[in-house]
């Protein structure tokens, strides 16, 4: 038995508006990809406010959602946004049930069976000047993991108010320094296992605007980096992404093949 279940976990919906970014196709795409290549036993989705819409009903019997009341403090310290929040949630989970969190923008391209006898692994996020620190929109974990019991413990000196100067202080800064703090109790991988290509613009366009190959032999998974990537990934269709040749559309073609072009199209404004 490996330490680490494949049991998947996503948490969406911390917020009644979601960020200004709805449950849509690349939402669905990830989700089926995670089905293909991680082959989980089970998923959870834990969310506040459910989505809706026909990508939300065309993902919903994929999964098993989990309606929860999302934290609004740990250890006392608020947790303003709902960013923090879902950052809480995942890391509770995990401990709880062990498995595999994703980003909801997280493209699996293969198998993560070679990595479930660690008893934690995270992703090194950005390289050289860019490096950031290791990023939370992958983890894997045993049940009860040690690293994560420690890193929930750094939360008594949680400071976020929001988009400041501590917005990624325990999601990629302080997991890192942890990292070497206890180096036997996780496995850090490259950049290149969940955080390939980066989020710098012209990785942006390398992504969505071309053909250019992509080396993926170290690649796992990526991160498709929504928050500035958002403008690629609104309103999609499965026409949209077959009259398109970049190596976006090329990745995520496979997962909405079998739908009319026209699935999921933004309802006409008045």
């Amino acid at each position: 038995m490996a330490r680490i279940p494949k049991i998947a976990h996503y948490v969406f919906g911390m917020a009644p508006d979601f960020g200004g970014k709805p449950w849509s196709l690349v939402h669905y795409a990830c989700v089926r990809s995670a089905i293909r290549w991680i082959q989980p036993q089970a998923i959870y989705l834990y969310y506040e406010f459910e989505p809706s819409g026909a990508w939300w009903e065309l993902t919903r019997p994929l999964l098993t959602p989990v309606k929860m009341a999302g934290p609004t403090e740990i250890f006392g310290n608020p947790l303003l946004h709902f960013a923090h929040r879902a950052d809480v949630v995942r890391l509770s989970k995990l401990t709880e049930r062990g498995g595999i969190y994703l980003d909801a923008d997280v493209l699996v391209h293969r198998s993560f069976d070679d990595l479930l006898d660690h008893a934690t692994v995270l992703g090194l996020e950005g390289e050289g000047s860019s490096s950031r620190g290791v990023c939370n929109a992958v983890i894997l974990a045993e049940p009860k993991a040690r690293f994560l019991q420690l890193w929930l413990e750094t939360y008594r000196r949680f400071r976020s108010r929001g988009h400041d100067d501590f917005w990624s202080e325990h999601s990629v800064r302080i997991p890192f320094r942890l990292a070497a703090q206890y180096p036997d109790e996780i496995k850090v991988l490259s950049h290149r296992a969940f955080f390939w290509p980066l989020w710098l613009e012209e990785h942006l366009r390398w992504v969505f605007a071309s053909i250019d190959p992509i080396a993926m032999d170290e690649t796992y998974a990526n991160h498709l980096w929504e928050t500035v990537a958002w403008d690629f990934l609104k309103d999609l269709t499965p026409g949209s992404i077959r009259r398109r040749d970049t190596n976006f559309h090329r990745w995520v073609a496979p997962y909405v093949a079998h739908l009319p072009d026209d699935f999921g199209a933004p309802e006409p404004r008045p």
